[in-house]
């Protein structure tokens, strides 16, 4: 069986669509446990209502209530809860298509023993479903090294054998932005992992209340815990190599704001530039020259 996790926040516009996406699903084996942290508007209230009404079908509904404490906090809570031997993650204002379930259904039986199963995303924008591109064409199966290119997974389209937890542990709870990509990443670092280049999850680009609208502290955002990968940052330079690109991309932004540019250069400090390419070495260390480059040149990355 595969648990659907859903963390809800706020969401009282899109869940009953999101619910809805799940229960179209043609894989039925499949219980969905909804986390509502600490929401202040109606979206518990939606939620119990829509799984009330839903009674009279045999797939198992869970509402959980708890206070706020973050979207790591209530995944974590979900994956506690879980009773399926695999955890598949929806947020509370993404949708699947009906296929989606059974698409990594399959992955999984065609591939046991991966740690992590994941599918490509699409978006959705003022309710018009729009395919998403993706680094992987074409691909199905195992990703052999998947830090040439970047472990290919994002939350709503991403499915963790549920014993993974066990031994990697949980969501970080001191994260509010890429506590996403810290999980698939420490999981890809343990765990073989297999992806399909298939667009059946969505990720609304206009929902209500969305994280990614607002300003990210850097305190709570994963470029502060790079300690974190102390380890496996020595023991694998293609790793260290991906994973510095990535901080180099998300500490960039913070050398222009005053209260966070000399904790952002501390921490860009602890990178290891030797293999990456000289623009990224000049983004950190002149921002405000390698920003007017990048306005003379129209360069975006």
């Amino acid at each position: 069986m595969i648990s659907v996790v859903i963390p809800l926040y706020n969401k009282a516009q899109s869940i009953r669509k999101t619910l809805d996406s799940v229960l179209a699903q043609t894989y039925k084996d499949f219980e969905i446990v909804v986390v509502d942290d600490g929401s202040t508007d109606e979206s518990a209230d939606v939620a119990e209502a829509f799984l009330q009404a839903s009674r009279h079908s045999p797939l198992a509904f869970r509402l959980i209530r708890k206070p706020n404490g973050g979207v790591s906090s209530a995944r974590n809570a979900g994956i506690l809860a879980a009773k399926g031997e695999y955890v598949a993650f929806l947020d509370g204002d993404d949708l699947w298509g009906p296929e989606y379930l059974s698409i990594s259904a399959k992955l999984i039986a065609d591939y046991p023993n991966a740690g992590i199963y994941g599918t490509a995303s699409g978006l959705v924008i003022n309710d018009v479903l729009k395919g998403e591109t993706t680094l992987y064409v074409g691909h199905r199966g195992w990703i052999e090294n998947p830090w040439i290119v970047g472990p290919p997974f994002s939350t709503s389209a991403t499915i963790v054998d549920k014993k993974v937890f066990d031994v990697i542990g949980l969501f970080d709870e001191r994260m509010t932005h890429g506590e996403d990509l810290d999980m698939w990443w420490r999981i890809v670092l343990k765990y073989p992992c297999v992806y399909e280049d298939v667009v059946h999850s969505y990720y609304r680009v206009d929902a209500e209340n969305s994280l990614m609208s607002r300003p990210i502290p850097l305190e709570t955002h994963l470029p502060n815990f790079i300690d974190k990968y102390t380890v496996e940052r020595a023991n694998s330079e293609t790793f260290r190599k991906f994973f510095d690109k990535e901080m180099i991309y998300r500490l960039y932004p913070y050398l222009f704001d005053k209260k966070n540019r000399k904790k952002a250069k501390e921490l860009a400090s602890q990178l290891d530039y030797s293999m990456q390419k000289i623009s990224m070495r000049l983004r950190i260390q002149f921002p405000h020259l390698y920003r007017l480059y990048q306005k003379i040149t129209n360069v975006n990355n």
